[in-house]
């Protein structure tokens, strides 16, 4: 349930036993990034090569327009320098750093690729071909890409800090909290690191590690995103109503920051206010269609409306970010049953049963799909064991096939 981290993990604020969040997305924010390694552009080697004065002019010409904010005029300088003088390292980094500061980070990949094969590894050329990727969605190259220049120079923080939010994004929690532990050590005016730090404990469940922080190094910090990291620990701890203003804020400050519509989403919802929530999960939606919290609310909240179609497209969606978290299969079996495919919902909900053995509600429904298929015995079996539960835990309810998904006993959805 909300924040992202860079590059797209969320902050659960139900119980869910994994919050998640971030501070902010790299391919929402490229002049940090690039402000991470400012000596790196100067190691790049110059390879002889034709037309190289007429070169020099077109990169004087590009550096202009760039300073003039004519991102486009810049980079068809730096395009054709490049042609000019193909040779030149430098140049096709000046290109690919204009193509990200316009926000075309798949076009600088490809550039810096072409900057790869003429210095395989170049420090330079790693770094921001590792910051492409990670901007392109594609953490792994990014990573890849990253280690590189750690193997070679294991005190490069700027890129340990990349490395890091690239192990976030690729799950591995512990690897990435490290990482930016060290880099927060190092640089401890590293506000993006801090922010991304602190959105990675929720995220990993380390409430305390999380307040911590937050009380010593955030208490003051007034930035959209560091609002945004307060307001998410507000949100782990159910206390709705003191996380909206914070995040209403954040997002005030920053509209597009990532994640923040879909945190003030999961406010409103657990505040009952739905049509709000639907708003702002759609808001977030329209910024970043890969939001895993605003993909799973969402499509919760458009079956309850009986839109089944609609759901299964949002569910898939976060299905897809999170192949295997148990509340978007528990939903998605919903949205299947809606349409009567009890095999499909019949599937997930042997799944789902088998890793939460006490989650009635799944019993119920698997309950259903079973005397629907005529698996006579298999319906009986799950009779059985609805009695055995609703003995053990007479609070639960058998119509709680409808219940809220609220993350009490399901993994709530995270990004």
């Amino acid at each position: 349930m909300a924040l992202a981290i860079p590059g797209g993990s969320t902050i659960a604020p139900e119980g869910s036993r994994r919050p998640s969040a971030a501070a902010s997305s790299p391919r929402r924010d490229f002049r940090w990034k690039q402000r991470l390694a400012p000596s790196l552009l100067s190691l790049a080697v110059v390879i002889p090569g034709a037309g190289a004065q007429s070169a020099d002019e077109l990169v004087r010409q590009g550096s202009a327009l760039q300073r003039q904010g004519d991102a486009r005029g810049a980079i068809a300088a730096f395009r054709e320098a490049a042609a000019k003088a193909p040779g030149r390292l430098d140049v096709i980094l000046q290109l690919s750093i204009a193509q990200m500061r316009a926000s075309q980070p798949a076009q600088a990949a490809e550039t810096l690729e072409r900057g790869k094969l003429l210095a395989p590894r170049h420090p330079g050329v790693a770094y921001f071909l590792g910051l492409a990727y990670l901007e392109s969605d594609r953490p792994e190259e990014a990573r890849d890409e990253l280690a590189l220049i750690l193997e070679q120079q294991p005190s490069n923080i700027q890129a340990l800090h990349l490395w890091g939010v690239c192990m976030l994004r690729l799950g591995q929690m512990e690897d990435g909290i490290r990482a930016l532990e060290r880099v927060a050590e190092e640089n401890p005016r590293n506000r993006q690191a801090l922010y991304t730090l602190g959105s990675a404990y929720l995220k990993a469940g380390r409430i305390d590690h999380a307040k911590t922080l937050v009380s010593k190094e955030l208490d003051g910090d007034q930035s959209p995103e560091a609002l945004l990291v307060k307001g998410s620990l507000q949100l782990s701890e159910k206390r709705y109503g003191d996380a909206l203003p914070l995040l209403e804020r954040a997002r005030d400050a920053n509209p597009r920051l990532a994640t923040v519509h879909s945190q003030i989403g999961v406010a409103y919802l657990y505040e009952g206010r739905r049509d709000r929530a639907e708003r702002q999960f759609r808001e977030e939606l329209a910024i970043n269609p890969r939001d895993f919290n605003a993909n799973a609310f969402l499509g919760w909240l458009v079956q309850q409306s009986g839109d089944s179609e609609q759901a299964l497209s949002l569910l898939r969606a976060a299905e897809a970010q999170q192949q295997s978290d148990l509340g978007v299969m528990y939903l998605l079996a919903q949205a299947h049953s809606s349409q009567g495919n009890w095999g499909g919902a019949a599937e997930l909900l042997e799944a789902v049963t088998q890793a939460q053995p006490e989650f009635t509600p799944a019993h119920v429904m698997l309950a259903r799909a079973y005397a629907k298929l005529k698996r006579t015995d298999l319906f009986r079996r799950q009779q059985q064991r609805i009695k055995e539960l609703n003995a053990e835990q007479q609070r639960r309810d058998l119509r709680g096939v409808d219940r809220l998904y609220d993350g009490a006993v399901l993994n709530l959805p995270r990004d």
